[in-house]
């Protein structure tokens, strides 16, 4: 009965620590030569801006796979899925999701939803001019 008892406690431990698969990753973009960044990002990403005393773009993305396994996320990490891409023009920047048609994670037994966030840290010099838009102060 002992053994019975301490089984089912390790059961429990077991299954409270498991969770669905996350990660972070960070990305860096120069802005020598940019004066006005837009983004053009997927519809059911979170994204919020925040100032930072730097002179580069950081990009923080949070992606965590409901009902998936770790080999799913690694994968669609190595295919960028959650990755912003930069287009120049001139001195414009336009950082856009690169899979913008994100298509249901269909398992055997179940699909997976995911939750992306992306935490975009602007330098200071750079204030929002529009919708998802943001100019250069300086220069």
């Amino acid at each position: 009965m002992r053994f019975l008892l301490t089984l089912a406690i390790l059961a429990c431990a077991a299954l409270s620590f498991a969770q669905d698969p996350a990660d972070i990753y960070h990305k860096t973009v120069d802005l020598d030569d940019i004066n006005q960044i837009s983004f053009d990002v997927y519809k059911d990403d979170q994204l919020e801006i925040k100032s930072w005393p730097g002179d580069d773009i950081l990009i923080e993305t949070s992606v965590k796979l409901n009902n998936g396994e770790p080999h799913i996320l690694k994968f669609f990490l190595g295919k960028k899925r959650w990755d912003l891409a930069e287009q120049v023009s001139g001195d414009q920047l336009v950082l856009e999701s690169v899979d913008k048609q994100r298509r249901v994670v269909q398992g055997t037994e179940f699909s997976t939803s995911e939750t992306v966030s992306i935490v975009v840290y602007m330098p200071e010099d750079f204030s929002e001019s529009g919708d998802r838009t943001y100019k250069r102060q300086s220069r």
